[in-house]
């Protein structure tokens, strides 16, 4: 992966088939969980579309700059992340992300955002296993100005 680098979702090639939710849910929670990914896919079925959520690893990020105690920080890969042995669970990341790419996960009372399967030689998960290539690793310039609905 090349600093700067994110994850480029194309709705217009999403078909909801979830691979990667539940694939990114079984890497990092040991379990399939659409509710436990680190990305969501939203749909508006009247018009058979469907959203992709995901982190966009921001240069400024906003979430770190809210974090009151430090625990996002961002690594030498410009991946963004939250450490969450020193989070305060106070939920200011999640309110500061112009994305809405950070969610809470009640049952481990964490905060969950793409971490680009943090460890894997291969990088992410969600995008190896798109079956459509809804997904894919670019450069943060190919990014188009989009309406985060905040």
């Amino acid at each position: 992966m090349e600093p700067h680098s994110i994850i480029i979702a194309s709705d217009e090639l999403c078909r909801d088939c979830q691979a990667c939710a539940l694939a990114c849910s079984l890497f990092h929670e040991a379990e399939c969980s659409l509710t436990r990914a680190r990305l969501q896919v939203s749909k508006d079925m009247a018009r058979y579309r469907f959203h992709i959520t995901i982190c966009q690893h921001c240069e400024e990020p906003a979430c770190l700059d809210a974090c009151p105690n430090g625990s996002i920080r961002i690594d030498e890969s410009a991946i963004v992340a939250i450490a969450d042995e020193e989070c305060l669970r106070c939920g200011a990341c999640l309110e500061a992300c112009p994305y809405a790419a950070i969610f809470y996960d009640p049952r481990s009372d964490r905060y969950l955002k793409c971490d680009w399967c943090s460890g894997r030689v291969k990088g992410p998960l969600c995008v190896e296993l798109c079956p459509v290539g809804a997904l894919a690793v670019g450069p943060r310039a190919a990014t188009q100005e989009v309406d985060h609905g905040r």
